[in-house]
């Protein structure tokens, strides 16, 4: 009884640290295989060689893949080149420029138009060799009033009324282009006197001015005055 005892196996947490560890080594060789797997050999037998056809074939995508690879290459370092050299050169115009000129260029349009649809004394402006003289509004002409007055469709309120309005805002909001002050709220006003003198006054200038003040006046709308204005120099101040 004793001797058959002896001749089981110890359990593990009975042994030492190291008989233990010895016991399980010798107990994990016992289930691993005796010979290593030879995968090489399992592929071999498990995917066939292709037929000469079929790697004929491969070949013939192979080459003619490399040669579109090797044409766009080529392409690319020529036209791609040249591409992306004039779009790196027209990146080079900051909008800050690009914003200056659109808001004195729709500042002198709107400028213009109003200073005939008012009446008042006339101030002149000599700067050097640069003369320049404005009327001060201080009364909407009586053509003006006309023009509001026989437009198409009839105008809810008083033609009076909207030639007052038209005149005075388009003396100031062109100063406020010019300025860089309150720009967007001088673009979105200019627009609506956009959108007004389409309705009425003159229908058929859309593709001759209209749509052309729209389109420049929603990029100051959509991109803000620039660097050069008075509210680039307001945000600077804040954010300090």
């Amino acid at each position: 009884m004793s001797n058959h005892l002896a001749g089981r196996p110890q359990p593990l947490k009975s042994m030492s640290g190291d008989a233990a560890m010895a016991r399980l080594a010798d107990r994990l060789a016992t289930l691993a295989p005796q010979e290593p797997l030879n995968l090489t050999a399992m592929q071999a037998v498990s995917m066939p060689r292709p037929s000469p056809a079929v790697s004929a074939a491969l070949a013939t995508s192979r080459a003619i893949a490399a040669r579109a690879a090797e044409r766009a290459r080529r392409s690319r370092s020529v036209t791609g080149l040249l591409v992306d050299g004039f779009v790196s050169a027209c990146s080079l115009v900051p909008y800050a420029a690009v914003a200056l000129a659109l808001r004195l260029i729709l500042a002198r349009v709107f400028f213009f138009d109003g200073q005939v649809r008012v009446d008042g004394p006339r101030v002149p402006l000599n700067v050097q060799d640069f003369s320049f003289s404005f009327v001060l509004p201080t009364q909407v002409k009586a053509e003006a009033v006309t023009a509001f007055m026989i437009s198409y469709p009839p105008l809810p309120v008083s033609p009076a009324l909207v030639a007052a309005v038209v005149g005075y805002a388009e003396f100031v909001l062109p100063l406020l282009l010019v300025l860089g002050l309150a720009t967007r709220f001088a673009a979105l006003s200019l627009l609506a006197l956009t959108a007004l003198f389409q309705l009425t006054v003159a229908p058929g200038a859309l593709w001759s001015a209209h749509i052309y003040w729209a389109a420049a006046l929603l990029v100051l709308l959509s991109q803000g005055p620039g660097r050069i204005s008075v509210d680039a120099l307001i945000r600077f101040i804040a954010r300090r």
